[in-house]
């Protein structure tokens, strides 16, 4: 059977638990974390009434800042393209090679130290869409890759056992190589409003209901617009669909309730919890976002769909302002979100579901940490002293606009003028060469018919 049978609801949370949090999942029927946030008592609480638990890893990148994996690097765990390693300058991350023993048994002993051994249901295996984006026009490499992640992934079920495993993308991977060994694959950027109107998105909906149907492997969605829409769009297509609000770094209280037959007895949301609406959100473009650490990390400058830390970002603005509210944030778009990690190494700052994993995470950009910001009303002024103001300002845009249309009304007149200076010459000339035509002497007549007699002759 799949892990995933059942499962009709669940969100994606990379932030650090508190005691509501971890009350509040139990009503979800699965939920996505940042391992290294989690300890084993803690997931426990999570599981408590049947809620299956998955946790971030990253198989195709490791972050700069991850010192600790990236000291047991060897070269070959690295790809090279002509001799240079791939380097994603805005997460400051490495393109990996999963077709190395070394690296493969790298992300082994990860699953084993932050998700078996924390009681963790499975894994959430981002970046496995870099396998379609970097190799897809190099069939020998990208068979190489595929072939890599399969021998990763049989490995992990000798060992593990039937854990669940969902991966990020790579749509083509998962119909040639991945479908027979994981469980899921999660389609991030499901917004009704382009899924409906593009078709390789319509062929793709066919393509991973196929795929299901013979190998059971069960597809999340998760939309950053319409959410109404596109969560039907979703249910009607057969998948499981979250509406992300803001990137994955603040969890989203209160959204889902239980029903009675996968829950013994009902949870009550606190009254003081405020959920997250779809109106009250801004979503981004992109593709997947990356959450950061809320602690002493440091992210990394870069830009793109991925959030940022909530401790080292300031708000945009010079003024009297104050930062917009987390149900106010903006979210990044893209593909894929990856928290940093709770120690002292270098989180990412923010496509997609990407957590910070002390294997592979990416760092989030700046640009998207910064939270949205909302100028604080200036004190009312005296009707008095505003009313003159803006008189003032408003008779300023006008004359200039009067001057603007004086001079536009004047240039006009002028290339009429000239136009109409043209056309008269132009008409002149035409008429003089037909009046030639017309008023021919006798003499020239008289000359021209001899001519023609003459040839004639």
């Amino acid at each position: 059977m799949n892990p995933l049978d059942g499962v009709k609801n669940y969100q994606v949370y990379y932030g650090h638990p508190t005691a509501a949090i971890l009350k509040d999942m139990q009503n979800y029927d699965l939920v996505i974390i940042e391992p290294l946030h989690y300890t084993k008592a803690q997931v426990e609480q999570i599981k408590a009434r049947g809620t299956k638990v998955l946790g971030y890893i990253s198989v195709m990148e490791v972050a700069t800042w991850n010192t600790g994996l990236m000291s047991k690097l060897q070269s070959g765990d690295f790809f090279t393209r002509n001799g240079q390693r791939v380097h994603y300058s805005e997460w400051d991350s490495y393109l990996t090679n999963i077709a190395s023993p070394n690296f493969q048994g790298l992300l082994l002993t990860e699953i084993q130290n932050q998700v078996v051994a924390k009681g963790i249901d499975g894994v959430f295996m981002d970046t496995v869409g870099d396998i379609d984006n970097e190799h897809l026009n190099n069939p020998t490499v990208l068979k190489q890759q595929r072939d890599g992640l399969v021998n990763f992934l049989k490995q992990a079920r000798a060992r593990y056992g039937e854990i669940a495993m969902v991966q990020n993308w790579g749509f083509d991977t998962l119909e040639t190589s991945t479908a027979p060994y994981v469980d899921g694959i999660m389609w991030e950027s499901f917004n009704a409003d382009t899924i409906k109107s593009d078709a390789w998105s319509q062929n793709m909906i066919k393509k991973l209901q196929a795929v299901d149907a013979k190998y059971s492997v069960k597809t999340l969605t998760i939309s950053t617009r319409l959410s109404a829409d596109s969560h039907k769009l979703a249910k009607d297509s057969g998948f499981i669909h979250f509406h992300e609000a803001d990137a994955y770094v603040n969890w989203n209280a209160g959204l889902v309730t239980r029903t009675q037959d996968t829950a013994p007895a009902p949870v009550a949301v606190a009254p003081t919890t405020k959920p997250a609406t779809t109106t009250t959100t801004k979503p981004a473009t992109t593709t997947t976002t990356k959450p950061a650490t809320t602690t002493t990390t440091k992210p990394a400058t870069t830009t793109t769909t991925k959030p940022a830390t909530t401790t080292t970002t300031k708000p945009a603005t010079t003024t009297t302002t104050k930062p917009a509210t987390t149900t106010a944030t903006k979210p990044a778009a893209t593909t894929t979100a990856k928290p940093a990690t709770t120690t002292t190494t270098k989180p990412a700052t923010t496509t997609a579901t990407k957590p910070a994993a002390t294997t592979t995470a990416k760092p989030v950009t700046e640009t998207a940490t910064k939270p949205v910001t909302k100028p604080v009303s200036a004190p009312k002024a005296d009707a008095s002293t505003d009313k003159p103001t803006e008189s003032k300002q408003k008779a300023k845009a006008d004359w200039k606009q009067e001057k603007k249309d004086k001079k536009e009304k004047k240039k006009a007149k002028k290339h009429a003028k000239k136009h109409a200076k043209k056309h008269a010459a132009k008409h002149s000339s035409s008429n003089d060469h037909h009046a030639a035509k017309g008023n021919m002497c006798g003499k020239v007549k008289h000359k021209t018919a001899g001519f023609l007699n003459f040839f004639k002759f």
